[in-house]
């Protein structure tokens, strides 16, 4: 089976996800190619690559088995070009109302074909496939020739990121943030020094993977929202930073248990790649 990955540009979460199950693909044997529009193409701009693109995607339908597809923006124009052999995964909920009624559409129009990655979108895209996200477990784990640092904070995103910062200062927390300056590979690194792991994102992030990989780390403590994947995960959950002061000063008293056994829940429920990129032949065979 010939697949192509077709994204919009290679850095985020997206990008990760793209290299990850196309790695684990490859393990099966299949063919995978990548694209993306931005840095391939050179087109930036949905409205003025749209016409461009559906030009080429008939052409890409007829060399590929399956077109898969990452983005409203990308899997629009191949729907509009009446591609068959087509698949969309769909990563969050737009914040931009035009780019909402995009994606609803192309969701819709794309029923099973269409994957989202958390519960919550499955919840209002009922007729869409839920295939969660994974954790690389190689890269991520506890590496025992680093010491954990007492209460060190680590953060990794830039959701509410001064308000956390301002919190932390407050309480006189040290803490430590990636700023997208660690290669993907040495992240674990990055976990494996920290006590406690924050990430509080706005509620139309997607799937947050950062919280499968703190915890794939057996960071002591994560705190994080029921966001995307947060609903379902074994953290510990606020609903805004108004509540950080209090749990910080707990965690700081001893008064909240550390985690475990993170790494064994990840595997009882099958959040690693490994596990989405089989889910992900069983859609591709379906087509």
């Amino acid at each position: 089976m010939n697949i192509l990955m077709f994204h919009k540009k290679r850095e985020g979460g997206v990008s990760i996800h793209v290299k990850e199950v196309s790695r684990e693909l490859k393990k099966m044997g299949f063919r995978v190619d990548e694209i993306t529009r931005n840095e391939d193409l050179r087109l930036t701009s949905f409205f003025t690559s749209y016409h461009r693109m559906k030009l080429l995607f008939k052409k890409l339908s007829r060399k590929y088995d399956v077109i898969h597809c990452h983005d409203w923006s990308i899997a629009y124009p191949a729907l509009k070009a009446s591609i068959k052999n087509l698949v969309a995964t769909f990563h969050a909920f737009p914040t931009n109302p035009v780019a909402k009624i995009f994606e609803d559409y192309c969701i819709n129009q794309l029923s099973f074909r269409a994957i989202v990655i958390s519960p919550r979108m499955k919840r209002i895209y009922n007729n869409a496939t839920l295939i969660p996200n994974g954790v690389n477990l190689s890269i991520f784990r506890k590496l025992e020739s680093i010491r954990r640092v007492k209460n060190l904070v680590g953060l990794a995103q830039k959701y509410n990121l001064r308000k956390i910062i301002s919190v932390l200062k407050k309480k006189h927390f040290d803490f430590v943030f990636t700023d997208n300056k660690l290669k993907y590979e040495d992240l674990g690194k990055f976990y494996s020094r920290i006590e406690i792991f924050i990430s509080v994102p706005y509620e139309a992030a997607g799937f947050n993977m950062v919280w499968l990989e703190a915890m794939a780390c057996e960071v002591p403590y994560i705190i994080g929202t029921k966001a995307g994947i947060g609903e379902m995960l074994p953290i510990i959950k606020i609903s805004g930073i108004r509540e950080l002061p209090d749990l910080l000063n707990r965690i700081r008293e001893g008064k909240i248990t550390p985690l475990k056994d993170q790494r064994k829940w990840i595997l009882m429920n099958n959040l690693t790649w490994k596990n989405h990129a089989k889910k992900l032949v069983k859609l591709y065979e379906e087509i």
